[in-house]
């Protein structure tokens, strides 16, 4: 390579970089800034709450996730529950029938899927929804009991038409759930710090409410149901535009904190990752492509800095560099959601990740945009 080519490249890295450096540092001023920007919460409401579950195939852990719901500090009386079971192979429909007999107190609704995959299900439950508020989650999560109470509260006092709200996997015992963990972790940091400057950009379809008349309404709009991926970000997305990025807000609060499971193997971590990164395809905000495309560039960048130390082996030290000034634009916002998620100990998880996150990230980009995925 000529050094006029080395220096062009150089430069495309360096500019890539700085703008990785601005995107993480808005996010970073945002997550920091979320408590000082919130109105004050009123958890007294009224309102009235539909919660949507989309299930396939969830017989061992829709239970859970369905008694996290009994044990709700929200008035029984005000929300019902509808599970849309997506044409499950197992005994998922069973489970829930079971449990419904089991607890008369609660309203809920099960219903066989009309379509297939989650986006068509969570559709569906949406046009069954009779209440004002609508909260999602997944047959696989469980949830705080003042999950709708804080939700709800925090809409209401700051008249949002959407909530975004936190996520962790669990469990966190092994070293590939630590990893799976701490990365999950920094998007959901990114979430929240988006929200928080009014750039939405990220969401999580397991801890989403949102306005119901709102929802119908945009959906005439949306061009994504194709897709079998992106319940949460199209809608969300959809929301931005019609209604405004001061419209969504996250709410970072420990009494919302949803826990849904972490991948049991590589083969089905990496299956979600690609099914993630499938619907960048189809973005058309310009904030979430210009975000996408700063991170993808810049660890393609830190990739590229790697393969090239086997022709030159000094690009090797300029790679350890890069990862090295990673670390640094990532640490803060990355120690402010372990912090509080109560996973600080994962910190210590965090540079040797970084080593690796380049490589991670250039696999499901291209896999995940060239290969063909489904839900489950």
């Amino acid at each position: 390579m000529n050094p006029e080519t080395l220096d062009i490249l150089m430069n495309i890295i360096l500019i890539f970089s700085g703008l990785y450096i601005l995107c993480i540092g808005a996010f970073t001023f945002g997550i920091y800034n979320i408590s000082s920007n919130e109105n004050i919460r009123n958890d007294k409401t009224d309102k009235k709450v539909s919660i949507l579950i989309a299930a396939k195939n969830e017989e061992k852990s829709i239970s859970k996730s369905l008694q996290s719901l009994v044990n709700q500090s929200f008035d029984k009386n005000n929300f019902e529950i509808i599970i849309v079971d997506d044409n499950s192979t197992d005994l998922t429909f069973e489970v829930v029938l079971e449990f419904i007999k089991r607890h008369p107190d609660l309203r809920i609704r099960l219903v066989k899927a009309e379509g297939c995959g989650k986006k068509q299900a969570v559709a569906q439950a949406l046009h069954l929804a009779e209440n004002e508020v609508i909260m999602v989650t997944d047959a696989d999560c469980e949830l705080p009991p003042r999950w709708i109470e804080k939700t709800v509260g925090f809409m209401t006092a700051n008249d949002l038409k959407m909530v975004l709200g936190p996520v962790l996997l669990s469990p966190c015992g092994t070293f590939f759930e630590k990893i799976q963990v701490l990365e999950h972790l920094s998007l959901i940091a990114s979430t929240a710090g988006a929200a928080a400057i009014r750039m939405p950009v990220m969401c999580n379809g397991a801890n989403m409410a949102y306005d119901r008349k709102s929802a119908l309404e945009v959906e005439q709009y949306r061009t994504d149901m194709n897709i079998a991926s992106g319940d949460d970000i199209f809608l969300m997305e959809r929301f931005s535009k019609h209604y405004g990025s001061r419209s969504i807000k996250f709410l970072m609060d420990e009494d919302a904190i949803v826990k849904t499971q972490s991948m049991p193997d590589l083969k089905s971590f990496f299956r979600q990752r690609r099914r993630w990164v499938s619907k960048t395809k189809v973005y058309t905000s310009w904030k979430i492509i210009v975000t996408a495309l700063v991170v993808l560039m810049f660890n393609f960048s830190v990739f590229g800095l790697f393969a090239g130390g086997f022709f030159h082996p000094a690009f090797f030290l300029v790679y350890a560099l890069f990862v090295l000034m990673k670390f640094m634009v990532d640490y803060p916002i990355l120690r402010k959601i372990t912090d509080f998620m109560n996973r600080r100990e994962l910190m210590k998880w965090a540079f040797p990740l970084e080593f690796v996150y380049p490589f991670y990230v250039v696999f499901t980009a291209f896999s995940g945009i060239f290969l063909k995925v489904k839900w489950k």
